[in-house]
This record gives structure tokens, C-alpha cells and sequence, in this order.
């Protein structure tokens, strides 16, 4: 083995590694150059023996330059791939946050009710597929709540639309909806508020025992509450959750049944007023009748005297069942008019021909004034005559030693004819009962005066076939006026 040479890069072990085969590369400075070198070290085998060993220096400086141009090609390629990285992550941020920013853009206008947002949708990747979701869900959304819009606007202008009044509560009693007529049938009670208790309002605390047995039985409840003078009918059904059928609240339906009763009420009046006006004019019949036949009359005087009495109550009779035929006829709107200008004087002439004895004999002043420009009015002739043949009648039966008159006068819209007497007038409490049937402001006279009661139901009804007004005005013991308005056309 032959011995390193002084400022050799190479070692002893160095050259131990040679001879065993292996190549050995160094770099360092060589005094012997006197530069940096890169020495390398070959075995040289000949006869499959390492006989020698190979030394190669050459200067490195030769390889800095190439070095340091590579070195500076990596580094200015590193530089300007993180600025094109750099770019290209920032338009791809931007490309994938901009449809994100659009999505929660649309989402919150979804949640403030705003359905016509909508995504654009530039890709099919899951972003695009998660913009076309989204774009869906506010469609479907606006078509949800369309509908559902459209179904509550049909139920509040049915509700509107209803006669009856619709109160909905909750299970605390709180009101949930209600519709115009409801509050109006509560006498506009300003308690009748959304959000408000139903013992708020005086009217609705009736219906308190009504809702705590709705809530209770969870079936249907009937009753009646007063509102003034009003009766109204509530009839209280549970609401149940679609769902699961828990009982969620109380629908309470309010009716105004004050007609109904009053209806109830005059039917039951006309069925005893009717049997009672009948009663006493049988009993005279049936009395004066078996007198005659038990032979009581003790002279032929006496005897035509019960046939007289017998003959009076069977017109009276006969009368009351003209009457009430006639009124029903009228109430019915079975009869036909046949209107025609009709001269008023005409009219009076014929009445009064027909109450002349009457007038003679009560010594009642009958006075027509009749208007030079109202002297005839638009009626069917037969009806008008009815119907002052039953004013001036009645008038007649309580003005004995006093003055009828009639008048006329004409109005922007017709023509009112009045018919008045200085008599016993009607009681103030009476006036507005004096149009019902059987109705008699002086009980004491209700026979004496020979009417059926009827009478001024039968001109009310006429008027109003003609389309006209009646108006009464009166005081007691001062005479009573009944003024007609007959319309123009």
C-alpha cells in the first residue's frame, strides 16, 4: 500500500476502501493545486486483482458558475410558482367562495321571505349541485307559501264574508282570529282584539262555562249569551292538531238569533191573539144560539135581539178571517199591483161615501187638503182605497166629535199623503207596536171598537208593497198622524 501524500484529500481508510473495490469521491481544497478539487478515486483491476488505484482531481470552480446559474433557476422558479400558485389559489378561492357567498346571500333572503332569489349555477361539480338544491328549495318554498297565502286569503274573505261571527281561542282562552262580524255582534267591543283573553270582554266571559266544558268533553257546545238587547247563539267546537288529535283550541261560531226569538215569539202572540179574538165572538154565538134554542127569550124582541147579537159576532168573525187572509196575502208577495196616477180627490169622494153615515153619526168633520202640486200619486187603485178605508176607520172609532183630515204634499221623491185626527191620540209606549197584528194601544176598547186588530198591519203591508215609507205621530189625547210616502216611479 503506498503512503497519502501530504495535502492528499484522500485518507489511509481511503485508500483501503479503493483497493477493496470501492470508488471514493472527495471535495476539498488541495494544497498541492492549491485550489478546490474534486478527487475521485477508481481501483484499476487486471486479472481480477486491484493491482493500482486511479486518482482524477479536477477544479470545482469551473462547476460554480453552472452551479450558481441552476441554483438561481430554482429559486426564481420557486419564486414565480408561489406567485402563480399564489394567483391561481386566489381566483380559485374566489371562484369557489363568490357561489358561496351568493348561496347564504339567497338563504337568508329565504329566511326574511324573499322566494325570487335565485343561484347562478356555472358547474356541475357539489357546489353547483348544492346552488341547484338551493335553487329548488326556494322554488318549492315560493310555491309552498303561495299556497298556502292563497288558502288563508280564501279563509279570512269567507270568514269575512260570513253572517255569522267566527272567534278561534287557544286552550288558554286567548283569541287567536276573529272576523268583522263577530267583534260587530259583541256591540264592537274594543276588547275583541287579537292576543286578548275572553275575560277581557264582559260579553265573551258569558261564554266561559261554555269553552271550560268544549275543553273538557272536547265535543260540540251550544248556548246563548246576551249582548244588550241582542241574543246571540255560540256554538263552541274543539280544534284538533292535524297530527296527533290533541286539542289545540276552541272555534266558537256567534249567530244573532233576535229575530229568530221575536219570530218564535209573535208566532206564538198570533196563535193565542187569533184564538182569543175567536173565543169571545163563538162563545157569543154558541151562548145566544143555545138561548134561543132552550127557548130563554121571553118575548119575539128579546128573540131577534140574540139573532142580532149572533149576526154581528159572525161579521165579526167573517171580518177577522178577511183580515188575515188579506194580511197573509200581503206578507206572502203572492198579489200583483198594477200601478197607475191616480187622482187623489177621487179617491177621498168614494171613502168618504162610504163613511158618511159613520161620520154623520160620531159628528166627525172630515177635511180633505189636497196640494195643487200633488194631486195625484203612482198606486194601485184598489190598495190605496184599502188602505185609507182602514186609517180613516180606525181614525173614525177614536175621534167621535172631532175632524179628520187628509192632506197631500209633494217631496223631492214622491208624493206623502196624510190622514190625521184631533181624537184620543196613542200612547207614546204604544207607537211602535201599533203595526203589529192584534195589537190595541187601549185595551179597554179592543171589543167596543168593533176592529179585528189587524188593520194598521194590513196599510204597513200595503205601503210597502208600493215600496213606500209610514210614519205615525201622536200624543195622548191630542190626535195621532199618519203620514204615507208614495215614491215618484
Amino acid at each position: 500500500m503506498m503512503p497519502m501524500t501530504p495535502g492528499s484529500l484522500f485518507e489511509e481508510n481511503d485508500l483501503d476502501r479503493i483497493f477493496t473495490g470501492e470508488t471514493v469521491a472527495k471535495r476539498g481544497f488541495h494544497h498541492s493545486f492549491n485550489n478546490q478539487m474534486l478527487s475521485i478515486g477508481l481501483p484499476i483491476i487486471q486479472d481480477k486483482k486491484i493491482e493500482s488505484a486511479l486518482f482524477i482531481y479536477t477544479p470545482i470552480a469551473s462547476l460554480e458558475p453552472a452551479l450558481n446559474t441552476i441554483r438561481g433557476i430554482i429559486y426564481w422558479s420557486l419564486f414565480f410558482a408561489v406567485i402563480l400558485i399564489s394567483i391561481l389559489a386566489f381566483f380559485l378561492s374566489r371562484t369557489l367562495s363568490k357561489p358561496l357567498i351568493q348561496m347564504n346571500k339567497v338563504a337568508l333572503n329565504l329566511a326574511e321571505g324573499d322566494y325570487s332569489q335565485r343561484v347562478p349555477v356555472k358547474s356541475v361539480d357539489e357546489v353547483g349541485i348544492l346552488g341547484a338544491s338551493l335553487n329548488f328549495l326556494s322554488e318549492q318554498l315560493k310555491k309552498n307559501i303561495t299556497e298556502l297565502s292563497y288558502e288563508k286569503e280564501q279563509i279570512e274573505n269567507i270568514l269575512k264574508g260570513m253572517s255569522d261571527g267566527v272567534i278561534t281561542f287557544d286552550t288558554s282562552g286567548k283569541i287567536v282570529l276573529f272576523n268583522p262580524q263577530a267583534k260587530e255582534l259583541l256591540d264592537n267591543c274594543v276588547e275583541v282584539e287579537k292576543n286578548n283573553i275572553m275575560e277581557h270582554c264582559d260579553y265573551l266571559t258569558q261564554l266561559n262555562s261554555l269553552f271550560q266544558r268544549t275543553l273538557e268533553t272536547g265535543n260540540l257546545v251550544e248556548g246563548e249569551i246576551t249582548v244588550n238587547e241582542k241574543i246571540v247563539s255560540a256554538k263552541l267546537s274543539p280544534l284538533l292538531d292535524v297530527t296527533d288529535r290533541n286539542l289545540i283550541g276552541v272555534v266558537t261560531v256567534l249567530q244573532d238569533v233576535t229575530k229568530d226569538r221575536k219570530l218564535e215569539e209573535m208566532r206564538r202572540d198570533f196563535v193565542a191573539n187569533v184564538s182569543h179574538e175567536l173565543r169571545t165572538p163563538i162563545s157569543l154565538i154558541q151562548g145566544y144560539s143555545e138561548a134561543i134554542i132552550d127557548d130563554v127569550a121571553e118575548s119575539p124582541e128579546e128573540r131577534n135581539g140574540f139573532i142580532k147579537v149572533i149576526l154581528e159576532e159572525a161579521n165579526r168573525l167573517k171580518r177577522l178571517v178577511e183580515d188575515l187572509l188579506e194580511l197573509s196575502r200581503l206578507q206572502s208577495g203572492v198579489i200583483s199591483i198594477e200601478k197607475e196616477w191616480i187622482d187623489i180627490r177621487e179617491v177621498l169622494l168614494q171613502v168618504k161615501t162610504k163613511f158618511q153615515s159613520l161620520l154623520e153619526q160620531n159628528k166627525i168633520d172630515f177635511q180633505a187638503e189636497i196640494a195643487s202640486d200633488a194631486p195625484c200619486l203612482l198606486a194601485d187603485r184598489f190598495r190605496l182605497e184599502q188602505l185609507l178605508i182602514n186609517l180613516i176607520s180606525n181614525a173614525i172609532h177614536f175621534a167621535a166629535g172631532k175632524t179628520i183630515k187628509v192632506t197631500s204634499r209633494k217631496l223631492e221623491n214622491g208624493i206623502e199623503l196624510s190622514v190625521s185626527d184631533t181624537g184620543q191620540g196613542i200612547p207614546e209606549k204604544d207607537l211602535p207596536f201599533i203595526f203589529e197584528r192584534f195589537y190595541r194601544a187601549e185595551k179597554s176598547r179592543n171589543r167596543e171598537s168593533g176592529g179585528t186588530g189587524i188593520g194598521l198591519s194590513i196599510v204597513k203591508n200595503i205601503v210597502e208593497v208600493h215600496d213606500g215609507a209610514i210614519t205615525v205621530m201622536s200624543k195622548e189625547g191630542e190626535g195621532a198622524t199618519f203620514n204615507i210616502m208614495f215614491p215618484s216611479k
